[in-house]
């Protein structure tokens, strides 16, 4: 009898090892998955895949119901569909992911000893947390979002040195912090770290794993904020030669090289985007403006056009006062006094800070 119980629970012990993949992998191996479908989840959201992006971190939610890999990729996804678009279409979505990932973060934090690959995906989860906070100004949550998300990064780097991908935050969130600093009254307090966040990005995109290429990315970015738009424009012709559907670099790419008054080659790089989706409203307006900067009379009736379009396109009142001053630019240019004093009344009037912006136009690197 006690021979057929050994039996017995040898059978039951094999039935479950074989039916459960969880039990058959080590912590090794779980991230090893993790981190390969992951990274392939981000390159389709770089390509603009975005339903093949959404399935495969939906995936990876059933098979790792408890890790925050496939709500941190989903969210991502969401996050960059309203980026591209520039609006919040997707906030309910990406509301509803977020609040079931941070629930999964609290869990995880509470784990005995967990992984820093585990750690690391609560950090993201927080840092794009706080993003999505800072573009919806809520700056005081997106502050203590990004805080949380800085000292489970610091935390990470304590328990494994080498973990270089745990940079890639506290780079980002010195950089940005920093920027910020710039016009919020709260965080005056903060000294001026941009260089330092720039430096830690560069190790992530020289030695990372998982965050090499969103590094790399981000630097381009980063270098545009400070107006290193040689340096900017070198990485994203990169990237958007590997990904040409993606909308958002091909946008910066161009507003990189007319500030670099490459107007031809930026003028490629906006009808690109319009050739991808008709429906985009921005490039309208870069076309517009970078038309007018060329200064061809032959091209003011395909600058007014495009400008106008845009105004009809797009709503609120900073962007369509600012098409309205590139109007006025180009009716000065024609020698059309009057309609230029019109255009740039117009401008004041639907949004009374634009004189303070036209200043930033002329750097032509934060204005387009």
């Amino acid at each position: 009898m006690a021979v057929f119980r050994v039996q017995v629970l040898i059978v039951f012990l094999v039935t479950v090892l074989l039916s459960s993949s969880a039990w058959a992998k080590t912590a090794e191996d779980v991230r090893a998955d993790q981190e390969a479908r992951a990274l392939q989840g981000q390159h389709l959201i770089f390509a603009s895949d975005y339903d093949a992006a959404l399935k495969l971190f939906s995936e990876l939610k059933r098979d790792y119901p408890e890790s925050p890999v496939g709500y941190f990729g989903t969210m991502a996804t969401y996050e960059i569909q309203m980026l591209e678009r520039e609006d919040f279409s997707q906030q309910k979505v990406f509301r509803a992911e977020a609040d079931r990932a941070i629930a999964i973060v609290a869990r995880v934090q509470q784990r005995y000893n967990p992984s820093p690959w585990e750690l690391f995906l609560c950090g993201s989860v927080l840092g794009l947390d706080g993003f999505n906070k800072a573009r919806r100004d809520q700056w005081w949550a997106a502050y203590t979002a990004g805080n949380k998300s800085r000292q489970i990064f610091k935390h990470v780097k304590e328990i494994d040195p080498g973990f270089i991908d745990a940079d890639f935050g506290l780079g980002m969130y010195l950089f940005w912090r920093s920027v910020f600093t710039q016009d919020l009254w709260f965080l005056r307090m903060f000294p001026d770290k941009r260089r330092e966040g720039i430096a830690i990005v560069e190790q992530v995109a020289q030695r990372g794993r998982f965050a090499k290429t969103l590094a790399e990315i981000n630097l381009a970015i980063m270098s545009f904020e400070m107006k290193w738009y040689e340096k900017a424009a070198t990485i994203l012709d990169t990237y958007v030669t590997r990904y040409p559907k993606n909308v958002i670099l091909r946008l910066i790419y161009g507003k990189a090289l007319v500030a670099l008054k490459r107007f031809d080659d930026a003028l490629i790089q906006f009808r690109a985007i319009l050739a991808l989706d008709g429906s985009f409203k921005k490039p309208h307006y870069f076309i517009g403006a970078t038309l007018v900067l060329k200064k061809d009379p032959a091209l003011y009736p395909e600058a007014e056009k495009e400008l106008n379009a845009f105004i009809k396109m797009q709503g609120g009142k900073y962007w369509p006062a600012s098409a309205h001053y590139w109007l006025g630019r180009l009716a000065k240019q024609r020698g059309d006094n009057k309609l230029a004093e019109q255009e740039f009344a117009t401008a004041v009037k639907l949004y009374p800070k634009i004189e303070a912006s036209v200043n930033k136009v002329r750097g032509m690197g934060g204005g387009l």
